[in-house]
């Protein structure tokens, strides 16, 4: 029995609005309102049960729970009012610099709001991102469970607000509707927009009030729910619940970061060629390293725990791995080595962010960014 009720924990914290079960949660019919009293008590009550949390992880796994806390995956989605932002925006104003309107900001006991004139204050729920590039706000309706992404973003290189990249395709708006704060998203678009950001989502028929959500990458979110491992670690059973998600397998591996990452099976259709930089495992599933490797995968390179390094030392040091035995002849372009410079170069790609390209080959001088030549 525990077993299914972890596969079907498993397809919650995947998949944004899948049903959890007839024995869980009763879905909501289509006349049906999306509140759901009985289902939020037991859509929590099912998530205290199977999750045992990050905490809990770290007594037996303390090198990895500490790491983790530096990584950006501990930090992929706050509660607004819980972030220094609405404590920056408070009182302040930002200009769309696409649309000439003003977007008022205000803080106070229930949250930031935002407001633009004519329309009303709007509550603004959630900061997506780690901050490595930028945080995005976004907002759920718990009543319709329609949402909004936000048109302004906190850019973290130049410490300000910006256009949210991508949102000059929304440039024209429909007054009084959610258009005139950003992107509207369906019920289905709003999960699945914050799902890769958070350990577990609310399915289909619970109200999606910010209780319901579990924020952040947590450890639960790669290897499955534990709480049964947690108590029988403590009994020295440990072995008796293995972890859900293995990654012994390099394409495995691969495919479960690729759930959020994105690989050649999930990135958008109208993806332009300048942001395809972004999607990690696309790129390296292009690469011939990855496709002559039978061990090449994310974690070749990144620690899965810790925080991405930014040491040109540590990634020269895996190449050579591959590319120093049998000796080879040296680099006649960086003899002294910068393999990531040349060979996977920083992409720009909206609002002065910046990805380094996983499509790792020889580039030409001509598609180059002016900076690495």
């Amino acid at each position: 029995m525990f077993r299914r009720f972890v596969l079907i924990a498993t397809l919650c914290v995947l998949l944004a609005g899948a049903v959890v079960s007839t024995l869980l949660l009763r879905p909501a019919g289509p006349d049906e309102p999306l509140a759901v009293d009985f289902g939020k008590t037991r859509w929590q009550a099912f998530v205290e049960e199977h999750f045992a949390f990050d905490e809990a992880c770290r007594e037996c796994h303390h090198e990895q729970f500490e790491a983790h806390q530096r990584s950006g995956h501990s930090r992929t989605a706050t509660r607004m009012e819980q972030t220094q932002l609405a404590d920056i925006l408070d009182g302040t104003s930002y200009l769309d610099p696409r649309r000439e309107v003003t977007f008022e900001f205000s803080q106070s006991r229930n949250g930031l709001t935002v407001a633009t004139a004519g329309e009303a204050p709007f509550p603004v729920h959630w900061l997506l991102g780690s901050g490595a590039h930028a945080r995005t706000p976004v907002s759920i309706d718990p009543a319709s469970g329609y949402g909004v992404e936000f048109r302004w973003s906190w850019i973290s290189h130049s410490e300000e607000l910006a256009l949210t990249p991508d949102h000059q395709r929304f440039d024209k708006f429909k007054p009084h509707s959610l258009e005139c704060y950003g992107r509207p998203l369906d019920p289905e678009q709003a999960l699945a927009c914050v799902t890769c950001h958070m350990m577990a989502v609310p399915p289909k028929g619970v109200r999606p009030t910010v209780d319901e959500f579990y924020p952040n990458v947590g450890c639960e979110r790669c290897h499955g729910p534990r709480k049964e491992h947690v108590w029988l670690a403590h009994l020295g059973r440990a072995e008796e619940a293995p972890p859900l998600f293995h990654y012994n397998d390099p394409s495995a591996y691969l495919k479960q970061c690729a759930e959020c990452h994105r690989d050649e099976t999930n990135i958008p259709r109208d993806a332009e060629p300048s942001s395809l930089a972004r999607y990690q495992p696309y790129g390296l599933q292009k690469s011939r390293c990855f496709q002559v490797s039978e061990s090449l995968t994310c974690s070749t390179c990144h620690d899965p725990h810790d925080q991405t390094s930014v040491e040109p030392g540590h990634y020269n040091s895996v190449c050579l791995q591959c590319h120093g035995t049998p000796p080879q002849p040296s680099c006649s372009a960086e003899p002294a080595g910068k393999c990531v410079d040349c060979h996977m170069p920083a992409m720009e790609w909206e609002a002065g962010i910046r990805f380094h390209d996983h499509w790792i080959r020889i580039i030409n001088d001509a598609d180059k960014p002016q900076e690495a030549l």
